[in-house]
């Protein structure tokens, strides 16, 4: 329903841009005249007619205080046990899997040995089966990560196998959150759009830990705030279309 939407913005936007390409000419007015049910006003934000909100099925909801508890998915790669290899050598059993790969500082900041993590193969018919961290070695001058991590492997991967491989860290502290579907993650940074009377604001945010459902805001934001939840993008695209003459019309492309 969301593509639906969406969709049916981006042929209002593109059906507006096909008679407006004049780009804003120096010292115009601060609030720009109405285009396809949008007006931007200087420090206010954009605003949209009734017909343009309910043609993007505009939603939103207030930041709230909740404990966030960070998932984060990496791709390893299944071989011999690093750390046990050399004591099988002597015998002729071959050494235990492990499940190696990178993690940043950041990452193995909220894992430790004896956590367990989800592992899933590239067939996505085959179930998701649990491993166990069995090791996180800070490596020097790595190009690739600064910490390699590595993950008992159960029986159901062979050595070679590609995996998937999420981690669950456990809950902080009850922080600023909003719905991942609120971040808006643009070439010009991180942001939310924040209510602001009449007007929706583009306010630059910082994030912290987040998960499938819920990111932290540790700068930007304040609990009771209320930001736009869906569809953001839509948003940002009637917000350039405005702003720059027709530049947004290609729909995210």
């Amino acid at each position: 329903m969301k593509s639906l939407f969406h969709t049916l913005a981006c042929i209002t936007l593109l059906s507006a841009c096909q008679g407006n390409k004049s780009s804003a000419a120096k010292g115009e007015a601060s609030e720009k005249a109405p285009e396809n049910g949008a007006k931007f006003k200087a420090g206010e934000g954009i605003s949209l007619s009734p017909e343009m909100k309910q043609s993007l099925d505009l939603k939103t909801a207030e930041v709230s205080e909740e404990k966030v508890a960070p998932t984060f998915t990496t791709v390893l790669h299944v071989m011999p046990s690093r750390q046990e290899r050399a004591a099988t050598l002597t015998i002729s059993t071959s050494p235990p899997l492990e499940a190696n790969g990178w993690l940043t500082a950041k990452q193995a900041a909220l894992l430790k040995p004896g956590m367990q993590v989800e592992l899933r193969g590239e067939d996505p018919a085959i179930p998701a089966v649990m491993g166990t961290i069995r090791r996180l070695e800070k490596v020097p001058h790595a190009s690739i990560g600064d910490f390699e991590v590595g993950v008992a492997a159960p029986s159901a991967f062979g050595e070679g196998a590609r995996v998937s491989a999420t981690f669950h860290a456990p809950e902080g502290e009850a922080v600023a959150t909003i719905p991942r579907s609120a971040l808006l993650q643009t070439a010009e940074g991180t942001f939310a759009y924040t209510m602001n009377g009449k007007f929706y604001m583009r306010t630059p945010v910082k994030v912290g830990a987040m998960n499938a459902d819920r990111v932290e805001i540790t700068d930007g934001l304040y609990a009771g705030d209320e930001v736009v939840v869906s569809p953001v993008m839509s948003l940002w695209m009637a917000e350039l279309q405005v702003l720059r003459g027709g530049k947004a019309c290609t729909c995210g492309h």
